[in-house]
């Protein structure tokens, strides 16, 4: 039986939620009703956090009442286009936060992050947001849960960051990626979006 999962995004401000209605909303709610997710799109902060970037707010979810209803909680960053055949996430054990990697020294991509909410991930979130940086939530994230030994490496392809002044650029078009993360790049989003309509996916 596959669990009962969440996948939430959050997006914030006029020109976010006109960027997401336009790129990403239809191959989001797409995904999620293929699989069998319950699509989940914040439009407000869940927690204010003053001194902090605001992509520290996916550390806040646990706040929110819904949050423990589910099995797991699949957390994707506004920014990403799913393609149409990317498989189901893969299922989380308890104490374990998945992701995929980012820059060295090892760092956990924060976004896209799937897990069992439970109070073992509260209590992380909770610790990642005392670090007092505030613009890298995923560094935060990633040294907390190392220290803990709760990171499980899932397939890189569930978050591809994609950058078109890369080695990495042919390789993020010309193999098949499922999770395209544009990283906030305003010009990104409609070129992936081209290229993933061409390519019929």
């Amino acid at each position: 039986m596959n669990p009962k999962t969440a996948l939430c995004t959050i997006v914030v401000g006029e020109s976010y939620q006109a960027a997401f209605d336009r790129f990403s909303r239809r191959r989001f709610e797409d995904y999620a009703r293929r699989h069998g997710y319950d699509p989940i799109i914040l439009t407000q902060p869940v927690r204010e956090l003053p001194d902090k970037k605001f992509t520290w707010q996916k550390l806040c979810l646990p706040d929110l009442p819904w949050w423990r209803d589910y099995d797991q909680v699949a957390f994707v960053d506004a920014d990403i286009l799913i393609s149409r055949d990317a498989p189901a996430l893969p299922v989380m054990p308890a104490g374990k936060i998945g992701g995929v990697p980012d820059k060295l020294p090892y760092q956990i991509n924060s976004g896209v992050l799937v897990y069992h909410p439970d109070d073992a991930i509260k209590s992380v979130f909770d610790e990642a947001l005392l670090d007092t940086d505030p613009f890298w939530d995923q560094r935060a994230l990633t040294r907390v849960m190392l220290y803990r030994r709760m990171d499980k490496l899932i397939d890189a392809r569930f978050n591809r960051q994609f950058y078109f002044k890369c080695w990495t650029l042919m390789s993020s078009l010309f193999r098949r990626q499922w999770f395209y993360h544009a990283c906030h790049g305003k010009i990104k989003l409609p070129f992936i979006s081209t290229w993933l309509a061409i390519t019929f996916r």
